[in-house]
């Protein structure tokens, strides 16, 4: 078979992998509770929402790590969406791990960082990429691909980004570090801010000269924060009804 016959020209629906940041309070849990998600639970601040289905408490990667394999390898039959809660706690494990645990370091060696780790020179960085991009990811694409929403929470931060054209602008963006945030947004197929506006929660979802976000499927620049409301902005039209003569 030639490889051009392999070529797809149809339109493939998934279920989508979004992160949704945003300020304490704002009601990130609740929403993750309203999709039915099972929450992995890296902050410990989540047993206040009622309805919410969780993990324990979550203290280290290999933690986390064995809750994501096990979702991916072996999920239950009923499972709605998977949420993270925070990425941005997820990560500062997952360097933990990588500065204490792999550099094999005391644990109470609190200068041991990702810069001075494995020799020093940043060079944990490239080993917490490689767990991001041959474990972390694949992990949420293997969930993803059985149809089921991935929901990264995250904390909101006002970061000053260099664009393409380089300049320097100050934004709201996802509480992550600079050299790690750009491949979770560039996979999201939504990353959406969640806020108040006038007394009301809302999510924008088109990037602004303050607000990083992005969306893959048309949805307005602006919805109320509840997630029947998304679910139905993501949804492709109903194809026309034929009608006979």
């Amino acid at each position: 078979m030639s490889l051009m016959e392999t070529l797809i020209t149809s339109t493939t629906p998934a279920a989508p992998k979004m992160i949704v940041y945003g300020q304490p309070g704002v009601g990130k849990t609740t929403f993750a509770a309203a999709a039915d998600a099972i929450l992995i639970d890296c902050e410990g601040g989540a047993g206040v929402v009622p309805g919410l289905k969780r993990t324990p408490y979550l203290a280290t990667w290999p933690e986390m790590r064995a809750w994501l394999s096990e979702l991916a390898a072996a999920p239950p039959a009923d499972l709605a969406a998977v949420a993270v809660d925070t990425l941005d706690w997820m990560l500062r494990r997952i360097e933990q791990y990588v500065n204490i645990d792999l550099d094999g370091k005391s644990p109470d060696d609190i200068t041991n960082t990702t810069g001075s780790s494995h020799g020093g020179f940043f060079k944990a960085r490239g080993i917490i990429e490689n767990i991001v991009f041959r474990d972390l990811l694949p992990m949420l694409n293997a969930i993803n691909d059985g149809g089921v929403p991935i929901v990264l929470l995250a904390h909101a931060a006002n970061l000053k980004m260099t664009t393409p054209e380089g300049f320097d602008v100050k934004m709201a963006a996802p509480d992550l570090p600079q050299w790690i945030a750009g491949p979770f947004i560039e996979w999201a197929d939504a990353v959406l801010y969640a806020h108040m506006d006038s007394g009301q929660r809302v999510l924008t979802t088109e990037n602004t000269n303050v607000v990083t976000a992005k969306n893959r499927y048309g949805m307005p620049a602006e919805l109320p924060f509840d997630w029947d409301t998304l679910v139905q902005s993501i949804a492709p039209p109903a194809p026309p009804t034929a009608t006979t003569t």
